[in-house]
This record gives C-alpha cells, structure tokens and sequence, in this order.
C-alpha cells in the first residue's frame, strides 16, 4: 500500500481542509487494516478445502506458505501507514495546541498592554481633573480690618514687600487671600523677621 502524503503547501487548501484531509487518511487506512482480516480467513478457507480435497498436498501448501508470507507483509506494510498516519495527525494536532496557545498568549499580552495604558491613561486624566486651589493657604487677620500695619524703615528695604501689599487681596470677612507667589514672599519675609530678630 501506497502511503499518501498530505499537500499542506497546495494553495488551495486552507488549515482546516488540510486538517480534514489528513483525518479521512488515517481513517481509510484504518478501515484497509480491519478490512484485511475477513479477507484473510476466507483464504484460510480455500488453504483448508484445497489442502483436504487435493491430492498434491504438497503444492497447496508450499502456494499457502506464499500466500501466509505475502498476507503478513501486507498487514505489516498496513500497519505501517496507519502508525505514520496516526503520527501525522497527532503532530498536525499538536502544531494546532501550539498555535491556540501561542495566540491565547499573544491576546493575553495586548490585555495586559491595553490594560496598562487604560491604568496611565486614567490616572493622567485624574491628574488634570484634580482640583488646584488657586490660593493655598488663607489668613484671618484681627478683628480690626481697618487697622494699619506699620513696618519699621530698617525691614522695608525689599521691594517685594510693596508689591506683595499691592497685590494681596483683602476680603470683607477678614481673610486675605494669596497666590503662590505671594505665599512665597510672605514665607521669606517671615523667616526673615525670625532670622533678624
């Protein structure tokens, strides 16, 4: 028996045609295989009433050796292409696992990148969402609004200071409301105080 080889590389065929095609050859030489073993015992038949009703006993048994000898290698060379048969289609299985797998891991690896950036993406968009208080701090000065603040000539030698009383802004609930920058001037001009008192 002839084994036939599959034309995975015939353009026509797709996967699953290839598949399919090597699927009904290990069937067929399956079905060859059992098909031997009737045709074997009708011709154990014929040996057995050629042997009995012939008087040249010694012919129909040498014709029955050669026949024996023919019909085991034809169920050796019969279970040779179904053994390379059964090979073929378990190895063009585990080709298909491999791809299944690698595939699985494949769209894993872009759920776990989408995954990441949707994280960035959205943690970035809460960072410009979050609110950023234009002023930071606020200060509630005495009861008397209307009080003015003296300094001493000796500690109005920085400019800054005229601008930071230019630009703050008083409130009529007492609270004075600072930028940053202001916020900034007023913490030097502080530590400046302590460090000159």
């Amino acid at each position: 028996m002839e084994v036939e080889l599959p034309r995975p590389d015939d353009p026509a065929m797709t996967f699953d045609e290839v598949s399919m095609e090597r699927s009904k050859n290990f069937v067929k030489a399956l079905q060859e295989l059992k098909n031997l073993r009737p045709q074997l015992y009708s011709a154990a038949e014929y040996c057995e009433k050629s042997y009995l009703h012939n008087e040249q006993k010694q012919m129909v048994l040498d014709n029955l050796k050669d026949y024996a000898v023919r019909a085991l290698v034809n169920a050796v060379d019969h279970l040779g292409t179904v053994a390379y048969k059964l090979t073929d289609l378990l190895e063009q299985q585990t080709l298909e696992v491999s791809t299944i797998e690698l595939k699985a891991s494949s769209l894993n690896q872009k759920l776990l990148t989408c995954q990441t950036y949707t994280d960035k993406e959205g943690i970035r968009q809460q960072q410009l969402l979050a609110f950023i208080p234009r002023h930071h701090k606020h200060y509630i000065l005495p009861n008397s609004v209307s009080k003015k603040v003296h300094f001493s000539p000796q500690l109005q030698t920085d400019p800054r200071q005229n601008y930071l009383h230019a630009k703050s802004r008083l409130q009529p609930s007492g609270i004075v409301f600072l930028s940053r920058q202001e916020l900034f001037y007023v913490s030097c001009f502080l530590h400046c105080c302590d460090i000159i008192s």
